[in-house]
């Protein structure tokens, strides 16, 4: 599933990052069977994980749109301050 989302990313007047991840529903359950800000967690940590981004996911939350059959995830990333993490790679 984390192949087949489309992230946009947003930064305000203040230097905080947001970002939006999109999934199809359909792809979304084929994984999870209901939505809620748990799973979203999951998905926005797995999916920064994957892109080796040390960003640290905060407010996260999730939605469903059933008119356009899409899950999106909303969350503000945090970089300033962090450590670099690493992912067990290394």
């Amino acid at each position: 599933m984390l192949n087949s989302i489309l992230e946009k990313r947003f930064v305000n007047n203040d230097g905080l990052s947001s970002v939006v991840l999109e999934i199809s529903s359909e792809e979304y359950n084929k994984f999870y069977d209901e939505y809620n800000n748990e799973i979203a967690s999951e998905i926005i940590s797995e999916y920064l994980e994957k892109k080796d981004d040390d960003g640290i996911p905060a407010d996260v939350q999730i939605q469903y749109d059933k008119n356009d059959n899409m899950v999106r995830i909303f969350a503000d990333i945090h970089y300033l301050g962090n450590d670099h993490t690493y992912y067990g790679r290394y």
